[in-house]
């Protein structure tokens, strides 16, 4: 037996109240509803990323199991939710009523704020601080390309690959691959002779990891660089194929 995952059913007193609050404020997606016979919404689920929320009107809730009739409508209960985008949200929401706590850290080193929400519910917020060196996920695929035009067609045309982006005057086309955020980026050796296959890397600090990593006879290319998104360095491996670290600093 192996439990998948938890969505709290909370009841409320107004549905739509609740789904506009956490739509709207927190930047929750409307997922499904279900209409009442007065008028208004019965139930709704709201979600964003892994979380998830089912708000139910209070009646229909009790209707539905008696078994908590004799229980309080808000009991002493508290959410804690991970996200990422804790500091935007906070800043969004400063200065109103939504606070509950102000962002602090805690004894046990993690930065957290609370929200109290339009029913009342308390909601901590909090966000994983991840280490500098850590490696996150692939980030693109590069690969030289000895005819730009005829590449880029066999890409889109032959392969039915969607763009995702192209830097026409710097030589760069990118193919999205389903809805892998990864994507096969073309090099025009024309404008990039050095271009090379190689597989890049998302890091959360590209400097980080180069300064971890440059005293263990790892063959850099460069120190690292500016891109657009971040910054990068490629290396190579014991084989001599072509790697690449980047983050998104300046997203």
């Amino acid at each position: 037996m192996k439990y998948q995952s938890l969505s709290p059913n909370i009841g409320v007193k107004n549905v739509e109240d609740t789904v506009r609050f956490y739509t709207e404020t927190l930047g929750f997606n409307l997922i499904m509803s279900v209409p009442s016979p007065h008028g208004g919404l019965q139930w709704a689920m709201v979600a964003n990323g892994g979380v998830t929320f089912m708000f139910q009107e209070i009646a229909n809730l009790l209707e539905e199991y008696p078994q908590l009739s004799d229980r309080p409508a808000l009991g002493i209960m508290t959410f804690y939710i991970k996200i990422k985008g804790m500091h935007e949200l906070y800043k969004k929401l400063q200065g109103t009523e939504y606070i509950a706590q102000e962002m602090h850290t805690t004894f046990y080193g993690a930065e957290e704020f609370a929200i109290i929400d339009n029913n009342r519910h308390i909601l901590t917020i909090t966000e994983d601080q991840a280490e500098p060196e850590a490696i996150k996920n692939y980030d693109n695929y590069f690969l030289p390309a000895n005819d730009y035009q005829e590449s880029a067609r066999f890409y889109s045309e032959v392969l039915g690959l969607e763009k995702k982006f192209e830097f026409a005057e710097k030589g760069m086309v990118a193919f999205k691959v389903g809805n892998e955020e990864p994507a096969i980026i073309l090099k025009d050796i024309t404008k990039m002779p050095d271009a090379q296959p190689a597989i890049w890397i998302e890091v959360e600090d590209t400097k980080a990891v180069y300064a971890k990593l440059k005293d263990k006879n790892i063959n850099f290319l460069s120190e690292p660089f500016r891109i657009y998104t971040g910054w990068a360095v490629e290396f190579t491996d014991p084989s001599r194929n072509r790697l690449g670290f980047t983050d998104y600093k300046n997203q």
